[in-house]
């Protein structure tokens, strides 16, 4: 599952482009993304135009079925997200 500040109709527009098959759903109020203190306190860190005030850390989390967050990955920057490799041993290392 992925959180996004887009709007659901931006989701459904995208989701074909990019052929994303997780679900995917809205946080334009970041209420899930301050849930987890995840919100980007920087300065200008929505974009121009957005409407959005900030916008969330880009961060991978993996919770269990009662909620616990097992692992979570926060990128230092948002251009640049860990890769998947480190994602896959995450989930070897709290699956297995």
């Amino acid at each position: 599952m992925t959180v996004s500040t887009d709007t659901p109709e931006d989701i459904r527009n995208g989701r074909s482009g990019h052929g994303l098959q997780a679900r995917m759903l809205s946080d334009r109020e970041l209420t899930v993304t301050d849930a987890f203190g995840l919100r980007n306190q920087g300065f200008d860190s929505a974009p121009p135009g957005d409407g959005m005030e900030a916008l969330p850390v880009p961060t991978s989390l993996l919770v269990d079925r009662n909620g616990k967050v097992l692992w979570m990955d926060k990128a230092e920057n948002y251009q640049r997200r860990s890769g998947p490799e480190v994602v896959l041993a995450a989930l070897q290392t709290h699956l297995d």
